[in-house]
């Protein structure tokens, strides 16, 4: 019983629709290629079993690497095949046909008459063919010969003669070779090779899918592996079928999915090591900046010239080690390639510093490296890189997953950074844990969340600075949700009192705290001219005012966020927005709660500059805000559709987001009198401000005023900037 090819039934059916020729009398030659391991050899195995089912007679012969090889190699094997399948007078009549080349090849020139024998070169070809037709004459023969990468010329120039002259015969010509071997122009078998490809029905053989992979695994280990160690194993592999056989084998005896096993390696640096030494060591730097990577940036890594980065790049391309990408960017052919190249190099970390280090010599090249690519080299070279610098550019690619509404990946960027601050003193940890706590409370993480912000207020605490203390306080107001919170919130708050104010503030409440705390902090951010800090506390006192009756202040605080960031000296994403674009966004809210018509031209701007920025956060938001405007304007069927899309760029793992959509389509519904229909989407925890803020409204709407008063004390500051 044979075991079905996986992924390959393509292929496979190519070269039984051949085998049906050659066995009706129509001869051919199949040349079948692709890189070491890719499945080959069990391809025309299975082929020539299917040839033995027709009734064929199957001869195969092996090309040799290694040095010592005689000469027609292959084709004495096939020979060697043949005599062992005759009779004796049918060995006889194919010797008399091949007019004594069967004789020369086996070494049987003894048992002949030697003047009868022609030891031309052709002469032998058409007598190694002559015996094969002959063979062919009582059944069809299939001749296979593997790995033509490693034949002698002669051998190879046999077969194509052989393909030349046998199409009306029995006979189909079979051969294997790996064409990136041979691609390079100095190979000695290109020119021949390619001359018989022009003759052959070509197979070439790439990586099996994602599903093939899947099915080669459970077939090789005995269990079907979950997705997420499918789409590795396809991803580092590319879908070489033996390095996925022999990933799937590690992985399944309790190995990590990232082993690489021994006789994957020894495939991928045999493969290296038929390339030049130029472009091996071009290829090492190049796996320090990652699978892909741009020509530009490997040339400033690397110190060489543009024009040789091409050609030496080129030369990896040719040999299926890297593949264009365009735009000058490369990747390489499967991870097992970048991950035995960087194994092999000394002090990796002195490497990655490299690239940054090349990239602030050259500010250009920052747009070829995403700052998450910029962060990771950063993080990976933190042992030799100032620790200012590798904080730096964690916080930069934060900030910038945060834009995306990547919050994993922020939170991920800032616990490197928390991490790498270590020696940078209480100040730079406590704004990192502050970032890192806020992240994780949008990602509902609230425990963990929490923990870090007490570890913000006790760095805060060891920094003594009253700005950052009054920061840091504000924040754990804001995230104070719970009964076992109020202390540290409590002391915090009286903390960053004293440190501005010069005074205890006595039994004033929480909220009223923050504000005064909040007010403080801008006049000393302003006379500081510290304007991140500044920008943090206008939005916060623009957050913990948010209410009916407000609009007017909100109004002249969202102007003086306008300037400060028109000044152009606040990092965007500082406050956990684009402060210039979300300060618009909010100013046609406040507009419209005043009666001002002028609130469309701002809800306008806001949408301009939301569709200018192009990120996710803002095309929601203005996704949200035209949702908001129909539904006002009774085009009740276009809110519902806008606020279904908004929903597709909220984030993943973004519950703040999610609450507020799910909060606007109950509103959506309340307004068309259908509160006895759920909103679409996951409900908010039961108690979250929005959670408590949709039942108290709903009991309005339901004259139920007893559950509406249990909410009376709702937190003010319930903005969707998810400070409040």
């Amino acid at each position: 019983m044979t075991t079905r090819l996986i992924g390959r039934e393509h292929a496979a059916a190519l070269l039984r629709a051949e085998i049906d020729r050659a066995v009706g009398g129509h001869g051919g030659l199949v040349l079948v290629t692709g890189e070491a391991g890719i499945g080959k050899t069990a391809l025309v195995g299975d082929a020539a079993a299917e040839a033995r089912r027709r009734g064929a007679l199957v001869l195969g012969g092996s090309c040799w690497g290694a040095d010592g090889a005689p000469g027609y190699w292959p084709w004495v094997q096939v020979l060697r095949g043949l005599r062992r399948a005759s009779t004796e007078a049918e060995w006889a009549e194919v010797r008399r046909a091949s007019g004594g080349a069967t004789a020369v090849l086996l070494g049987e020139t003894a048992a002949v008459d030697e003047t009868a024998v022609d030891e031309t070169e052709f002469a032998l070809y058409d007598g190694v063919t002559s015996a094969l037709v002959t063979a062919s004459q009582r059944r069809p023969v299939t001749v296979v010969l593997d790995d033509l990468h490693w034949a002698d010329a002669a051998s190879v120039r046999l077969l194509e003669f052989a393909a030349r002259h046998t199409w009306l015969e029995r006979l189909l010509l079979v051969g294997t070779y790996r064409d990136a071997e041979v691609e390079p122009t100095d190979h000695p078998l290109r020119p021949l090779l390619t001359a018989l490809a022009s003759r052959a029905t070509m197979i070439t053989l790439t990586g099996l899918d994602r599903d093939a992979v899947g099915e080669l695994m459970t077939r090789t280990v005995g269990r079907r592996p979950d997705d997420a160690v499918v789409t590795q194993v396809h991803r580092r592999t590319g879908g070489n079928p033996f390095f996925v056989e022999q990933s799937a084998r590690l992985w399944g005896g309790g190995s990590p999915v990232e082993a690489i096993a021994p006789g994957v390696r020894d495939a991928v640096q045999r493969r290296l090591s038929l390339l030049p030494e130029p472009v091996v060591r071009l290829l090492a730097v190049a796996a320090v900046l990652g699978r892909e990577f741009h020509r530009q940036v490997l040339a400033a890594v690397a110190g060489e010239p543009a024009d040789r980065v091409d050609r030496l790049v080129g030369r990896a391309v040719a040999a299926r080690l890297a593949v264009a990408r365009g735009d000058g960017r490369f990747a390489f052919a499967h991870d097992l390639v970048r991950e035995t190249l960087y194994d092999s190099l000394d002090d990796p970390p002195r490497r990655h510093a490299a690239v940054v280090e090349a990239v602030a010599r050259s500010p250009e090249l920052a747009d070829r490296l995403l700052p998450a690519e910029r962060a990771r080299h950063a993080y990976l070279a933190r042992e030799v890189l100032d620790p200012a610098t590798v904080v730096d550019l964690l916080e930069g690619a934060a900030r910038d997953a945060g834009a995306r509404m990547a919050l994993e990946e922020a939170a991920g960027h800032r616990r490197r950074a928390l991490e790498a601050a270590a020696a940078l003193g209480p100040r730079r940890q406590a704004l990192i844990a502050e970032g890192l706590g806020r992240d994780l409370y949008r990602l509902d993480r609230r425990d963990e969340a929490w923990e870090t912000l007490r570890h913000a207020a006790d760095r805060a605490r060891a920094a003594a600075d009253p700005l950052l203390s009054a920061r840091v306080a504000i924040t754990l107001y804001h995230y104070a949700d719970a009964e076992e919170h109020a202390e540290i919130r409590d002391g915090a708050l009286a903390d960053a009192y004293r440190a501005l104010i010069g005074e205890d503030a006595g039994p004033a409440p929480p909220a009223r705290l923050a504000e005064e705390i909040a007010v403080h902090g801008s006049v000393l951010a302003r006379r500081e001219k510290d304007d991140e800090a500044l920008t943090f506390f206008l939005w916060s006192m623009h957050d913990l005012i948010w209410g009916p009756g407000t609009a007017a202040e909100r109004m002249r605080l969202i102007g003086e966020i306008e300037r400060v960031a028109r000044r152009g000296q606040s990092r965007p994403g500082a406050s956990g927005h684009d402060s210039a674009w979300f300060a618009v966004a909010l100013r046609w809210t406040a507009l419209l709660e005043l009666g001002d018509p002028g609130y469309l031209g701002a809800h306008e701007t806001s949408l301009a500059l939301a569709e200018q920025g192009g990120l996710p956060y803002e095309k929601a938001a203005a996704l949200a805000d035209r949702g908001i405007i129909a539904a006002f304007h009774g085009r009740f069927a276009e809110a519902a559709d806008l606020l279904t899309e908004a929903a597709r760029f909220g984030g993943e793992g973004n519950t703040h987001m999610h609450d507020v959509l799910f909060h606007l389509h109950w509103a959506l519904l309340a307004l068309q009198g259908r509160l006895e229909e759920d909103p679409l989407g996951k409900p908010p925890p039961p108690n979250s401000v929005h959670a408590r803020l949709i039942e108290s409204l709903t009991a309005l709407y339901r004259d139920d005023a007893g559950t509406a008063l249990r909410h009376q004390n709702l937190p003010r500051g319930l903005s969707p900037s998810g400070d409040g």
